[in-house]
């Protein structure tokens, strides 16, 4: 598969907009932190922009979902459209059995079209019977919606990145291609670009700061040696 997107900035802009989600959670003085689980996708996507928007080949459109905004990254010169989704979402898509009400990838799946399954992959039952006859005309009006809002009809593949975090710790980043009818044909593991950060720690809703030194001090890092005259 081959990815137009640069992956390590890709995901180092997606921790950098955790950091920056848990920073301001952080700082909050309120009883509860209900909204956090929602604000994290935010600032994701944000920090994704920022790092990206100065390369003119690509759009950064949200798309209205009622309650959630996914964001839509469109390569402009390469034709590719991407969006990001959490692993268990994405999981829970791609092992369903029938599709009454669709989800937005439903309709943008629909550009990898020219990617066929061979026969043992998929059958034509499977094919006829995946989509209801209301939710293929539900498809039908978001794919015009999509390529009214990026200004373009020439949509030649859609990608999915998928990540997947802890608590403001991202612990998975992938980028997956996916037939129409829901099969993976390629991915890309992007986990070799993840930092590790002692700070991205999280304790019943609250964020607990764990300086390094702190950690250093809990770890031996020389045996103790007694001297021959301390023993026995």
């Amino acid at each position: 598969m081959n990815i137009s997107i640069d992956s390590k900035r890709f995901v180092t802009s997606v921790q950098n907009g955790l950091t920056n989600a848990r920073n301001e959670i952080y700082v909050s003085n309120t009883l509860t932190d209900n909204r956090k689980h929602m604000e994290k996708w935010d600032y994701i996507v944000t920090a994704v922009k920022e790092s990206f928007e100065h390369q003119e080949k690509y759009s950064f459109i949200p798309l209205d979902r009622g309650l959630f905004k996914p964001i839509m990254i469109f390569d402009k010169e390469e034709k590719t459209l991407y969006t990001i989704i959490k692993n268990k979402n994405f999981d829970k898509l791609l092992n369903r059995k029938s599709i009454d009400k669709i989800h937005y990838i439903d309709a943008m799946l629909d550009y990898n079209l020219s990617y066929q399954t061979t026969p043992e992959q998929i059958t034509w039952s499977e094919m006829d019977n995946m989509f209801s006859d209301n939710a293929v005309d539900k498809i039908r009006d978001l794919q015009t919606n999509i390529e009214t809002m990026l200004c373009s009809d020439e949509i030649k593949e859609y990608i999915t990145i998928v990540i997947d975090f802890n608590g403001y710790t991202l612990t998975d980043a992938k980028a997956v291609l996916c037939s129409k009818w829901l099969k993976i044909i390629d991915e890309n593991d992007w986990k070799e670009f993840i930092t590790p950060s002692y700070n991205d720690i999280e304790d019943n809703g609250k964020i607990d700061f764990v300086q390094e030194t702190e950690i250093k001090s809990m770890i031996s890092l020389k045996p103790t040696v007694r001297k021959a005259d301390e023993i026995g």
